[in-house]
């Protein structure tokens, strides 16, 4: 497995019995792997980092993730530096700075950040004078109840039960003011 730069204090596991890698190169794409985000009786809640470590390992075989894992430490502290939501996406940029942030992971909206980011270092590199600015948009994902239903059932059937319930504590509240509507 690949070495990675990490933010302490995510490590990357190598297979189960293994050593944790700490980082010493650049990476350009990794996953963090935070906690259960629907803990089960298969894949319960994290009591060690060696579990953890080795409930990441699964993860990334039973995904066929190529990217490296970044793996945080029990208490969850690099998962609440970055906003504490199960699926976030961030592009953060050689200097630390967040260029991108998102609530959901959608492969084709990260290429169409990617995208505009590769044209403004063109852009730049051909002599532009560029500022930032603050921008938000409402993205889309495909949705496949029965793909992540499989994927719950793949936890155990607490995880099962367990989003059910958080589904409809959710239909009761209703819609997130002051978020763009889609």
């Amino acid at each position: 497995m690949q070495e990675v730069e990490t933010i302490p204090p995510l490590r990357t596991p190598n297979r189960p019995g293994g050593e944790t890698q700490k980082g010493k190169q650049h990476v350009g794409k990794a996953d963090k792997y935070a906690r259960e985000a629907h803990p089960g009786e298969r894949y319960g809640s994290h009591r060690s980092m060696e579990q953890k470590l080795a409930h990441a390992w699964a993860f990334k075989e039973r995904g066929q993730v190529e990217r490296p894992i970044l793996v945080d430490d029990l208490l969850g502290t690099g998962h609440k530096m970055y906003g504490a939501l199960s699926n976030m996406t961030y592009i953060i940029g050689r200097s630390g700075r967040v260029l991108f942030r998102s609530d959901w992971t959608d492969p084709s909206t990260i290429e169409l950040v990617l995208n505009y980011l590769l044209n403004v270092r063109a852009r730049r590199r051909a002599g532009e004078r560029l500022a930032g600015f603050y921008a938000e948009f409402m993205g889309y994902r495909n949705v496949d109840p029965v793909k992540f239903q499989q994927g719950l059932e793949v936890a155990g059937p607490q995880a099962v039960e367990d989003f059910a319930r958080t589904m409809q504590c959710w239909r009761s509240q209703g819609k997130t003011p002051s978020r763009l509507e889609g």
